[in-house]
């Protein structure tokens, strides 16, 4: 059976291509600049390569060239659209419809939700909106498929989820917390235990942090393979700063900002969305790699975001422990947390008083693979995994079929 997994960007579209039960990655492929000129796109096959570019003014003409590119040619990695089973996704917000368990169906009732919850993921839920109604359009037999990304954290106890406010706003509008950034915590467990050969006594008693580093930025508590806490909230705007997105703010600067700075809710919406977090602290960019150049050259800015971002993901690994009642490894994966090697050393000098001891040269080697970068004599062990989220996202789909 093949499952296709589509992660939509605002102007790009990525997807692979999985065999099952083998888990088998088959393909990936990539379309960028969405509705340039002239879109650029790949699909890789093993070490085959094929590329091109092409008008894709919208996701619609995105969702036919990537099908098409598939299916057509002298080797076509599908013979026609009926060899697929499925088509997944990597979904953000459907509110309690997408709590799981596991992936859900993407029916009219769960497409409606994520309308409603277009206020709570507006860049991310718009997306994924139209990826979904280009492939009912392209594919119409095929099955869509959604995991949404709070449907690991379902674990996560009532007092840690509820917010304080009126008990019936939770219970009438869904007003709680979340959770979010679920198939990549939900990989680093698996592939954690399964590194380290953990047994089901020894998995169910250990103390796992996972720290999801990158333009979006989350940490998972896990014990036991189970989440028990996540940093986010309602929303992906909360949490930790991220890249062009501000972390868990007073909500009263939100009231500030409309009623005594004369801005509109739709204004403020683009200023927590698009112009704040590291971008909007720096006044250079949103890419940490961007700010390692700008703060070497004496921005200090740039520097500020900088310790901005290391000091809340200090802050938040210390807040976990405590869900967690201790601590016994740290993994770091994500963008930042896979191959920021400043990163992750910078944020470890600051938490030796839980028990991370770094060892600088095995982070500086450990960049884009797995590898265990603590001393030998640390009390807690911390570790690089790059993650897998569209085999998470492959695996829950093949489930529901």
């Amino acid at each position: 059976m093949n499952i296709l997994v589509a992660n939509p960007g605002s102007t790009s579209l990525k997807f692979k291509l999985f065999e099952f039960p083998e888990e088998r990655l088959v393909a990936q492929g990539k379309i960028e600049r969405i509705s340039d000129p002239l879109s650029p796109w790949e699909v890789r096959v093993g070490s085959r390569l094929a590329q091109g570019q092409a008008p894709v003014p919208d996701y619609t003409a995105g969702v036919k060239l990537a099908l098409r590119v598939m299916t057509q040619g002298k080797e076509p990695i599908l013979r026609d659209l009926a060899d697929l089973g499925a088509v997944g996704f990597k979904a953000v917000h459907a509110g309690k419809l997408g709590m799981g368990p596991g992936a859900t169906p993407l029916t009219d009732e769960v497409l409606s939700e994520m309308e409603r919850m277009l206020i709570a993921a507006p860049a991310h839920n718009a997306a994924y909106l139209q990826a979904i109604r280009c492939f009912a359009e392209a594919a119409p037999d095929v099955p869509r498929v959604a995991l949404f990304e709070p449907a690991y954290h379902a674990t996560i106890s009532e007092e840690k989820t509820t917010c304080g406010l009126p008990l019936s706003w939770r219970e009438e509008h869904g007003l709680r917390r979340f959770g979010f950034h679920g198939a990549s915590h939900c990989y680093i467990a698996g592939r954690f235990r399964e590194i380290c050969g953990l047994s089901e006594e020894e998995w169910s008693r250990h103390r796992l942090l996972s720290c999801h580093l990158g333009g979006s930025s989350s940490l998972t508590a896990i014990r036991g393979g189970v989440s028990v806490d996540n940093t986010f909230d309602f929303s992906p705007q909360s949490g930790i700063v991220h890249s062009t997105r501000c972390e868990t703010i007073d909500p009263m600067i939100v009231l500030y900002a409309i009623r005594e700075m004369g801005l509109s809710v739709d204004e403020v919406v683009d200023v927590l969305c698009s112009d704040s977090g590291l971008l909007g602290i720096s006044g250079v960019s949103g890419d940490i790699r961007d700010l390692r150049v700008a703060a070497a050259e004496g921005n200090r800015r740039a520097t500020l975001a900088l310790e901005v971002f290391h000091h809340q993901v200090r802050r938040q690994m210390a807040a976990m422990t405590v869900a967690l009642q201790g601590l016994d490894s740290v993994v770091f994966t994500g963008g930042i947390g896979e191959n920021g090697a400043e990163e992750r050393q910078a944020i470890c000098e600051g938490m030796e008083y839980l028990g991370l001891r770094i060892d600088p040269d095995r982070n500086a080697a450990a960049d884009g693979v797995e590898a265990r970068i603590s001393r030998e004599d640390s009390p807690v062990a911390i570790w690089v995994l790059p993650t897998n989220e569209e085999l998470i996202v492959a695996r829950e789909v093949s489930k529901v079929l």
